[in-house]
């Protein structure tokens, strides 16, 4: 992505990262608090889909190279990050996910332009369900590593720097199941309209996206089965969380780094 609205968003994304740092080392990061980083990201997002929307949207179709659903991608995670630190203290997760965002809008630049997809409304709504239970995950996901090393730090009574001013680990872990939950919810949605709207899941060109979908699916439905009956909690939360986040990275983007970077085709 070399538009000049893309820039301006990794410059933003960036910017706000390091004013979170430099907050969060002063004070506690409240919901809704601090409002320049949290307005500087916001503006981030803005010009990030200002410059993203024409890339992905075109006459031919949907543009879904591995840089442009990269970028898409961080973008929704990125939102959905903003708009839960508004209503809870989780803000601080900001300096995980933006400047993987900001590396994400830069990936743009690896699209030839050539992965184009003529969708319906059925296959639509499946990207809907596909990349909103991606977010939630991926989200998840960095909680549950910024958890763990909470839990070491305060384990080893190291509770200096930005540990100090997370929120308590039992508030952390109501909100990761309740993401999880979610996450996973949308996740097999997408499974379920793919299998009403995509003509054949199992087809060549998709049958390891099928069943690592399926896979990342049944491993979150272990862990939050997990958590209901056990309590599961911690490293092992944390394990499984992972594990099923790689089968899914695996599953969207695998294929499409090997065809479009390794092999150099589509």
């Amino acid at each position: 992505m070399t538009s000049a609205a893309g820039l301006l968003a990794v410059a933003l994304y960036l910017a706000s990262t390091g004013y979170l740092l430099i907050a969060s080392r002063s004070q506690p990061l409240a919901a809704g608090r601090p409002r320049i980083p949290l307005l500087l990201w916001l503006a981030g997002l803005l010009a990030h889909l200002g410059a993203l929307i024409p890339l992905v949207v075109t006459e031919a179709g949907l543009n879904l190279c591995l840089g442009n659903a990269l970028s898409a991608s961080m973008w929704l995670v990125a939102g959905l990050l903003w708009l839960t630190a508004l209503r809870h203290p989780l803000a601080i997760l900001g300096v995980v996910i933006l400047p993987l965002t900001a590396l994400a809008t830069l990936t743009a630049v690896l699209c030839d332009g050539d992965t184009h997809y003529a969708t319906s409304a059925g296959i639509d709504l499946h990207i809907l369900f596909s990349a909103l239970g991606w977010a939630f995950l991926a989200l998840s996901t960095a909680q549950a590593a910024v958890m763990t090393a909470q839990h070491r730090a305060l384990h080893n009574h190291h509770t200096a720097g930005i540990v100090r001013y997370l929120p308590p680990l039992f508030s952390m872990e109501i909100w990761l199941f309740r993401m999880i939950f979610i996450g996973w919810l949308f996740l097999g949605l997408s499974l379920l309209s793919g299998l009403v709207f995509v003509d054949d899941l199992f087809a060549q060109h998709l049958v390891h996206k099928t069943i690592l979908s399926l896979l990342a699916w049944l491993i979150f439905s272990i862990l939050l089965l997990g958590r209901w009956r056990f309590g599961w909690r911690g490293t092992r939360a944390l394990a499984w969380t992972t594990g099923g986040f790689v089968a899914l990275v695996l599953a969207y983007f695998g294929s499409k780094l090997v065809l479009e970077i390794i092999l150099g085709r589509v």
